[in-house]
């Protein structure tokens, strides 16, 4: 206290105040990535940039690495195909020319023998189907022959005839597909359409049979192929014909009501089965007069108003232009309403490819130029407004402008329980583009983007998540802390926040993270002021740890059986920040180079601050 001395009396003036130093928590951006709100007034508990952390209810997570584990050939993989039923779980990827068969490669650079060869596509759709005479997957890529699975009898192309079985052995020539095979004895003949060649041993698949083939006789192909036919039974018949259009132009498959329906490639009709058939007749669907904008049939699906299949389920016929028409009824080829019958026809806008699609409960989700869209939303909204009820559209920006950048190849979805969020693929379609996939928390609704992942294909398998890539790999996904070798870049930049001090000047002085984690991690932390982002360098990877993972640690000195270490929290010490600006934003950075998944979630940053005044 100073005093000032006036005529008559002396006068009290108070001291300039001292600025004090408030504290205020950011907390973890649990609402996800969100780019379509004004930056001014953006949501609490968000992310302008969340690259490689999974958004959960609690915080945000570090998400697993990726590992090579099979090369099929130098062509992109397109699909991934899996099987599983009576304890038999496989799955095959697909590129171009084959189909192969990668649950358990001999290594992960040479690729697998061919299950399926010859082929001209690799973009198949397909579906498991168990009937009462097994187990299947039913295949279809609209150029070749409908792909048959089972157990008993491996792949087989199904067309217009019936395929038999007749196993050899013996066998001083290899047979090739396509040939006529020839009885010694008998002076049969057929048509070879697959060999399964196990060395002296194997079967011929084969069609167009004249005569009667006898066991033990020679059998040779046509210009290659020699063996004794062991068939004391008889040849086989593994699989009947389909009939009425070729399988050839079938290009995508689905299940309703337990009947198989297709969609004939390039046309507005589809095709079906009878109920619990996987071969035989195919009945016709025109829907030419439906549909009022154009295109062809993209793909079908079914649509339920419960979590469930039953008997509200619906089937839905979806077209290149974005037009879905609603069927309900168990009898397509029914003459009453009861048995089939229109819904509706609704408009969405042009699907991103036909296995981009998602159930969740009993809604069909579709994946569209303009978002994530729900079937149940475009039913009660027009085209222009279905964005605004998207399940994208916290991100509708970034989604627009990656659906039209890679418009080119088509987008998949993949849900995965196990993990709670759901995965979109983003094919790099040129040179230069970004790896990337965006992901939804499945609970929350909150997004973020995994970079790193060149995902062209994606399937669940076994609980183990697989993509394949432009260059004929594939990877399993989430299952150590590392990218095959390579680093991860884990990246959290919160949404612009005031600071509940709009328009003033304030200065961060010190910050305090908080982490739950059981595995090492090295963080940076960082703020960016007044709308512009700047990152400082990433941090370096922590200790790799050692954990060890099966098929990698050392024999006798490995502990397969250890307890995995609980999560402790972590990250008390205080760090000097000094940014002063108008508006903050939080950053987290993390370098990942683990031997294990890394085991860290970031739950709030603590941060002391000092207000300025208002310039004018």
């Amino acid at each position: 206290m100073r005093y000032e001395r006036f005529p008559g009396r002396r006068k009290a003036v108070p001291a300039p105040a001292r600025a004090v130093a408030q504290p205020y928590t950011f907390g973890a951006p649990v609402g996800g990535w969100v780019t379509n709100k004004s930056l001014v007034k953006s949501q609490p508990f968000t992310a302008q940039t969340l690259e490689n952390f999974l958004p959960t209810s609690t915080g945000i997570i570090m998400r697993g690495g990726s590992v090579k584990r099979a090369t099929i050939s130098a062509n992109p993989v397109e699909s991934l195909i899996t099987y599983n039923a009576g304890g038999t779980k496989k799955i095959w990827a697909c590129d171009i020319n084959s189909i192969r068969d990668v649950t358990s490669p001999a290594d992960p650079i040479t690729p697998p023998a061919a299950s399926v060869s010859g082929q001209t596509s690799g973009y198949y759709s397909y579906v498991n189907f168990t009937t009462s005479g097994g187990s299947f997957v039913v295949a279809v890529n609209g150029t070749d022959f409908l792909q048959l699975y089972s157990t008993t009898f491996d792949w087989t192309a199904v067309n217009g005839l019936p395929t038999y079985r007749m196993n050899f052995d013996a066998q001083t020539v290899n047979f090739i597909t396509g040939q006529v095979v020839t009885g010694g004895t008998s002076g049969a003949t057929a048509t070879v359409v697959k060999n399964v060649d196990n060395g002296t041993t194997g079967s011929l698949m084969i069609q167009s049979i004249t005569g009667t083939f006898v066991d033990n006789e020679t059998i040779t192909g046509a210009g290659g192929g020699s063996a004794l036919a062991n068939i004391p039974g008889g040849v086989v018949q593994v699989s009947a014909a389909i009939t009425g259009v070729a399988t050839s132009a079938l290009s995508h498959v689905w299940l309703y009501r337990n009947r198989l329906f297709f969609i004939e490639g390039g046309t507005m009709r589809a095709r079906y089965l009878n109920v619990d058939s996987v071969t035989g007749a195919l009945g016709s669907l025109n829907l030419s007069g439906i549909f009022q904008r154009g295109g062809s049939l993209l793909f079908g699906a079914t649509w339920s108003l419960d979590a469930g299949d039953g008997i509200d389920d619906k089937c839905v016929f979806v077209t290149t232009e974005g037009e879905a028409a609603i069927f309900e009824g168990s009898n397509p080829a029914g003459s009453t309403q009861a048995e089939w019958n229109l819904v509706g026809r609704y408009d969405l806008t042009a699907p991103m490819g036909k296995r981009g699609t998602m159930r969740a409960g009993g809604d069909l989700i579709v994946a569209t130029k303009e978002g994530l869209v729900p079937i149940s939303a475009a039913i009660n909204k027009d085209a222009a407004a279905l964005s605004l009820a998207a399940v994208s559209r916290n991100i509708e920006p970034d989604w627009k402008r990656e659906a039209a950048a890679r418009i080119s190849l088509p987008w998949e979805i993949i849900k995965w329980p196990d993990m709670n969020y759901a995965i979109v693929s983003l094919p790099v379609t040129a040179a230069g583009q970004d790896a990337w996939s965006f992901v939804v928390n499945l609970e929350t609704g909150a997004w973020c983007k995994f970079v790193g992942w060149a995902t062209r294909c994606l399937e669940l398998h076994d609980s183990r998540l697989f993509f394949g890539t432009n260059d004929g790999v594939v990877f399993e996904a989430e299952i150590n802390g590392n990218d095959n070798g390579l680093p991860i870049y884990y990246t959290y930049v919160g949404n612009p926040d005031h600071m509940k001090t709009l328009g003033r000047l304030k200065t961060v002085h010190q910050a305090r993270p908080t982490f739950l984690s059981s595995t090492p991690f090295t963080p940076k932390i960082s703020f960016s002021v007044n709308y512009r982002v700047e990152l400082p360098t990433a941090p370096d990877a922590a200790d790799g740890g050692t954990a060890d993972l099966w098929d990698s640690g050392l024999w006798d000195v490995a502990k397969w059986d250890q307890a995995a270490p609980e999560a402790t929290v972590s990250g008390g010490q205080w760090i000097s920040i000094g940014k002063t600006g108008y508006v903050m934003q939080p950053q987290l950075q993390v370098t990942g180079f683990l031997n294990q998944r890394p085991d860290v979630e970031y739950v709030q940053l603590d941060a002391t601050f000092e207000n300025g005044g208002v310039v004018v």
